[in-house]
């Protein structure tokens, strides 16, 4: 016996609620669109501690400002049979950028394809590509290739593994790629494995920033922490390198741009992609 754990939220809440269940245990997290808000699902065993999820869940939500509307969280039984791929129902191919095709494992890959095509299965990371700082960091990457060689490449804070493996798909040299969670990098392995790149990965679970230099460096996760992280972040970029940020509210950008090049680098652009911010900076000369 299966329980499926189920809660609209405002889509700013999408990074936080998947990451929670992930770490409550869910066998799964699925997205869905539904009107302004999503639906958002977790799936958890029948001896899982349905009523310590929803209260640890309802209160992480509460410090985070989110109120609940109507049923709040709801609980549904699952039959067993289907539960393993009920969760999939939210995930189909999904084109990003000019070139990229991201298309779960499960799905042939469609006749005429002319896009480069990620295999990903999301299972309980963060970062399928369907999320809006997910897709802007994917889109800002191919752009930084089509002018100049990614060479190394760190991805802080990977998750699913999805803006690594993009990377080596670019043509990157090699890429680190880190994370805090060991779901999250036992995922990212299985992903790599699955596009033939995981030879040019190296995926390993830690929380400080890896040596440098590195040429490209890429980090999706929020905005404090990404403050908190400024310096060691700027001082592994690589002279004339590129820095791409996201897991930013609108408005939050101006406190992480002033933070980031307080350390040195500049910003070049600052994309929107529905309520979040994407910002791109590239290697200032220091003085």
């Amino acid at each position: 016996m299966t329980w499926e754990l189920q809660l609209f939220v405002d889509r700013a809440f999408e990074e936080m609620v998947a990451d929670h269940l992930a770490a409550e245990g869910s066998m799964g997290v699925s997205t869905a669109v539904a009107g302004e808000r999503l639906r958002m699902t977790g799936y958890f065993p029948a001896d899982a501690d349905r009523h310590g999820v929803e209260i640890r869940l309802l209160l992480a939500l509460a410090a985070e400002g989110w109120q609940a509307e109507g049923a709040g969280v709801v609980w549904n039984f699952v039959p067993e049979q289907d539960w393993a791929e009920a969760w999939k129902v939210s995930y189909g191919p999904l084109p990003v950028g000019r070139r990229l095709l991201i298309l779960p494992s499960w799905l042939p890959e469609p006749e005429g394809e002319v896009r480069q095509v990620l295999r990903m299965d999301p299972e309980m990371a963060f970062g399928s590509g369907t999320h809006a700082t997910t897709r802007g960091c994917l889109e800002l990457l191919e752009e930084v290739a089509a002018h100049r060689p990614l060479g190394r490449v760190l991805d802080m804070g990977c998750g699913s593994g999805v803006l690594a493996i993009w990377a080596a798909m670019l043509g990157a040299e090699a890429v680190v790629a880190t994370d805090l969670d060991p779901v999250a990098v036992e995922t990212a392995q299985r992903n790599a494995g699955l596009n033939g790149v995981a030879e040019r990965l190296e995926i390993v679970e830690r929380s400080d920033v890896p040596t440098g230099p590195f040429q490209t460096l890429v980090a999706n996760i929020l905005a404090g922490v990404l403050i908190g992280l400024a310096g060691g972040l700027v001082g592994a970029l690589a002279p004339g390198g590129s820095l791409i940020l996201s897991g930013i509210l609108q408005e939050q950008a101006r406190e992480v741009q002033l933070a980031f090049e307080g350390e040195g680098v500049r910003l070049m652009q600052t994309r929107f992609v529905e309520e979040w911010a994407v910002l791109f900076f590239e290697w200032a000369e220091r003085s």
